[in-house]
């Protein structure tokens, strides 16, 4: 008889012969001796063989460790668990290591369940965990700029939108700086981190502007690169009609020259008499070449009926056409505009307005005019902050149609806040204007040095072209979407160059290591992405006790009992 039964009766044995010697002996405490031999052979007993528990587990799930995993959810793991480590994940602890996730599931051909945790997959295990992931334990987010999202590029003299969230810097705030280390826009974050800047983007090339992290102290947390392209493109061609001028016309007119548009105004002074820059024309030859038509209710009634005809038949072919409010809107006007979908009626409202705050300042206090519109089939081109609409744009043939009822948008630029007036029409006119150009194709957002990064919209002969010079040809296929795609590593951190159709897309590629808790965040994302319905029931397996606080007992029981026999009658 060998293994568990033999011990125990060996130790029953022992147990028996102590208590008969002790009662034999007649020394005294000879209860406590006796109950205490037996309790010291069974917790031995127990100690050389625990007893185990049942614990529920997947069966056939593989764990595997990422970096950024915590002391914690290594605590936690399952004694029996089958645990692999990637790269740069648990560094101290004794687990199979493998170089990625691919080897790990050769070794491991039984187990099609997995389990990550930690950080996340990065991006060269993703493919191959596809389908597989059951569960992602996340590690803690990291401290810093976790989500950023900016334009890849930009135009010449449009205004640009930067937004993104920050994790654990309550009452922080974030400033962005602009190549010179000028500061051109700032914001308190928001209660769950998040923030949003507007900058303007000047003359065309590539620029790297500086996100930094500032604690409620001023102190700085991270600085992040934010890299911009900014493009050379056809200027906006605008045609503004007015039959009066006021102030926000003014800063319209600025903001136009000064974003580079080709500006043709004509803004009435008094009967025959009028203000006209470049050559304003509503023939059909000067609309064609025309993106948006600004007009006021003023204007629009001094039209014949010719230009009005010439206007909506311009609209139907492409044309951009605004609106705008500026005062009473005569009932031949209103039943004009009526005709192009908006029924406009003067009411008894508040005209104090607020434009939505900016990630935590202060709402913009702005004035509209009173009335109310009804477009059945109308967008939201602007709206306040308590979400009533201040500009709505409808569809109307191949062009758009939009009404604008702000009054005195001029306050932003004239109160210090240019770059939000400039978004504000930069905007407003975009989403209006005729439809020109070729199709962008889709950039990386954020690529890093030794990793895949992703371009589609391609066509063949694409190719990049790296900082330190050369060409790399790419290999262009179509994804289950249809859409032309490459795959390219770079090697360079820096500026590259996408040559497609020749024409040349510059796109950033930071360097490894840089923005950590920028590409922390991403592989978390990616992760989650993953987590699907992957295969594998459960099942349940012995789980020992651990030894020691059984251990512990054995010693003060014998402790204890030694104390006993080493005492002598007085």
């Amino acid at each position: 008889m060998t293994g568990a039964p033999a011990v125990a009766i060996l130790l029953a044995a022992a147990a028996a012969l102590a208590a008969v010697r002790i009662a034999r002996r007649g020394a005294p405490h000879r209860g406590a001796r006796i109950a205490l031999s037996c309790a010291a052979a069974a917790l031995l007993y127990v100690l050389l063989f625990p007893p185990a528990t049942r614990e529920t587990f997947a069966a056939g799930e593989l764990v595997v460790l990422t970096p950024g995993v915590t002391d914690a959810q290594l605590g936690a793991l399952g004694a029996a668990a089958a645990v692999v480590a990637l790269p740069g994940a648990a560094e101290r602890g004794r687990y199979e290591r493998a170089p990625d996730l691919g080897t790990a599931l050769r070794r491991h051909a039984d187990l099609r369940r997995l389990r990550i945790v930690g950080g996340g997959l990065p991006a060269r295990d993703r493919d191959a965990a596809r389908g597989l992931v059951a569960q992602f334990d996340a590690a803690p987010a990291p401290r810093g700029v976790t989500e950023l999202d900016a334009p890849a590029w930009v135009r010449a003299g449009r205004a640009w939108t930067l937004a993104g969230r920050v994790e654990a810097v309550a009452g922080g705030r974030v400033e962005l700086a602009d190549p010179s280390g000028a500061v051109v826009a700032g914001a308190a974050l928001g209660d769950d981190g998040r923030f949003t800047l507007s900058a303007q983007a000047k003359g065309p090339g590539t620029a790297a502007f500086a996100l930094r992290v500032l604690d409620p102290d001023g102190a700085r947390i991270e600085e992040t690169r934010v890299p911009l392209a900014v493009r050379e493109g056809e200027p906006l061609r605008l045609q503004v009609l007015a039959g009066a001028p006021d102030p926000d016309l003014k800063y319209l007119r600025r903001w136009a020259v000064d974003a580079g548009a080709r500006l043709a105004s004509r803004i009435g002074l008094s009967e025959g008499v009028a203000l006209s820059e470049g050559a304003v024309a509503l023939d059909a030859g000067s609309l064609r070449d025309s993106d948006v038509v600004v007009v006021d209710e003023r204007a629009w009634a001094a039209l014949d009926a010719s230009a009005r005809a010439a206007l909506h038949a311009a609209v139907r072919d492409g044309l951009g056409l605004l609106l705008r409010v500026t005062g009473p809107v005569p009932a031949p006007v209103a039943e004009d505009w009526a005709a192009l979908g908006f029924r406009l009626r003067a009411a008894d409202v508040p005209t104090g307005v607020a434009l939505p705050p900016a990630s935590g300042e202060a709402a913009a206090a702005l004035t509209r005019r009173p009335i109310e519109v009804a477009a059945a089939d109308a967008a939201a081109l602007l709206r306040a902050a308590d979400g009533a609409p201040l500009a709505l744009w409808r569809a109307e043939g191949r062009g758009r149609i939009g009404l604008w009822w702000l009054a005195d948008s001029w306050r932003l630029a004239l109160g210090g806040d240019g770059a939000r007036h400039a978004s504000l029409w930069s905007e407003a006119l975009g989403a209006l204007a005729r439809p020109r150009g070729t199709q962008a194709p889709q950039l990386p957002q954020a690529a890093w040095v030794d990793q895949r990064a992703v371009l589609c919209g391609l066509s063949d002969g694409a190719a990049v072209e790296p900082p330190q010079g050369g060409r790399v040809a790419l290999r262009v296929e179509t994804d289950p979407a249809g859409r032309a795609c490459a795959a390219y590593w770079p090697q360079d951190a820096g500026w590259h160059a996408l040559v497609v159709a020749g024409a040349r897309w510059p796109f950033y590629v930071r360097a490894d290591g840089e923005a950590p808790s920028l590409a922390a965040a991403a592989d978390r994302r990616a992760t989650r992405a993953l987590v699907g319905a992957a295969a594998g029931a459960l099942a349940t397996r012995p789980r020992p006790l651990p030894r020691w606080p059984l251990f512990l007992g054995f010693v003060l029981v014998a402790g204890a009992l030694w104390l006993l026999e080493r005492r002598r009658p007085a």
